[in-house]
C-alpha cells in the first residue's frame, strides 16, 4: 500500500516539532540549572520572624497610672513658667525696708480675691552659714499657691551663686515638693545688700502637711549649707 506524500510530509512536520520542542524544554532547564547554583534554600521561615513579632507586640502590659501630684506639678510648674521669667530686679528694691508694715503691704500687694497674709508665731526663720544669710519672713496663702517670702544675703568677703533647681523643699513627712522661685538673683555679690524674694508651693501638695523645710546651697561649689525647718503651713 503505497503511502500518500501528503501524509509523508506531515509525519515528518510533526516529528520536527516535537524534537524542536524537546531540544527547547533541555536547554531551558539547562539554563534554568546554571542559574540556580549557588542559592540554597533559608535555614529559618522569615514568615516564623514576622509571626513571633506579632505574637510579641499583642501582649498586654501593665496598666500604671500617673499619680495626681504628678499632673498637679507638671500643670503648675508649665503656668508660672512666664512669671518665672519676668521676675525682676526692680520688685527687689521696693522691698528692702524690713521696717515697713507687713499688713498693710501685703494688702496692698494681694488681690481682692486672694487671702491676706497671716501671723505665725514662730516666723521668722533664719539661718547662716559661711556669712550667708538665709530667711523666711513670713508665709501667705495666695489661693492655690502657699507663697513663702525670702530674705538673701552676704555678709561674706566673696561672690556666691546660686541655682534654684538645686532648691529642695520637703514637707514633715519626708516628701519632696516642687517650688518655683521669684525675686531672688543668680548672685549675690560680697557684703550686699538684702535681696528679697518668694518661694511659691502648690497649695494642692502641702494639703495633709503641717510644715515645710527649705534646703538651699550654693553653684557649683555646693559647700554652703542653708538649712531652715519647721516653717508652718499656711492654710
Amino acid at each position: 500500500m503505497k503511502i500518500n506524500s501528503t501524509l509523508k510530509l506531515t509525519i515528518l512536520l510533526l516529528l520536527l516539532m516535537s524534537g524542536a520542542g524537546t531540544a527547547s524544554a533541555f536547554l531551558a532547564y539547562q539554563a534554568g540549572s546554571q542559574a540556580l547554583k549557588g542559592v540554597s534554600q533559608p535555614e529559618n521561615n522569615p514568615t516564623k520572624k514576622l509571626t513571633e513579632g506579632k505574637k510579641k507586640s499583642t501582649e498586654p502590659t501593665e496598666f500604671k497610672p500617673i499619680d495626681e501630684k504628678t499632673i498637679l506639678i507638671k500643670v503648675y510648674n508649665h503656668t508660672h513658667q512666664k512669671n518665672k521669667a519676668a521676675a525682676s530686679g526692680k520688685e527687689q528694691n521696693k522691698e528692702n525696708n524690713k521696717t515697713e508694715d507687713k499688713t498693710s503691704q501685703s494688702t496692698e500687694e494681694t488681690p481682692n480675691d486672694i487671702e491676706p497674709s497671716q501671723t505665725v508665731a514662730n516666723l521668722p526663720l533664719q539661718v547662716t552659714d559661711q556669712g550667708v544669710k538665709l530667711e523666711v519672713d513670713e508665709a501667705i496663702n495666695e489661693g492655690t499657691t502657699l507663697s513663702l517670702k525670702v530674705n538673701l544675703q552676704n555678709e561674706g568677703a566673696t561672690p556666691v551663686k546660686f541655682l534654684y533647681s538645686f532648691l529642695e523643699v520637703k514637707d514633715n513627712q519626708g516628701r519632696s515638693l516642687s517650688a518655683i522661685t521669684e525675686g531672688l538673683p543668680e548672685e549675690l555679690p560680697a557684703n550686699s545688700e538684702n535681696f528679697v524674694g518668694k518661694v511659691k508651693i502648690p497649695t494642692a501638695l502641702v494639703d495633709d502637711s503641717q510644715s515645710l523645710s527649705l534646703n538651699l546651697t550654693d553653684y557649683p561649689d555646693q559647700k554652703l549649707k542653708l538649712n531652715i525647718a519647721q516653717i508652718p503651713v499656711i492654710r
